[in-house]
């Protein structure tokens, strides 16, 4: 029984976006996207305190991340990539 609830548990973890995270990020972003953000554009995001986290997966890998802006009522989807 116990291994039927190991494998219900998420293989997954969010959390929010950090600079050390970027490193990672950056090279997802690269891959990803003919013309990519770049590092300053997640930095200034951080900063600002936008809406961003990062998924991982098993040993703590990045299976991705998102970015949003809050508006009046909404919220803006800036960025949104997996691995």
């Amino acid at each position: 029984m116990s291994a039927q609830l190991d494998r219900a548990q998420p293989r997954w973890d969010a959390d929010a976006m950090r600079v050390p995270d970027l490193t990672e990020v950056m090279a997802i972003e690269r891959q990803a996207y003919p013309v990519p953000w770049t590092h300053g554009n997640f930095v200034d995001s951080v900063a600002a305190g936008y809406p961003a986290e990062v998924l991982r997966g098993p040993r703590a890998a990045l299976l991705g991340y998102w970015v949003a802006m809050p508006g009046v009522d909404e919220m803006h989807l800036l960025n949104i990539t997996v691995a």
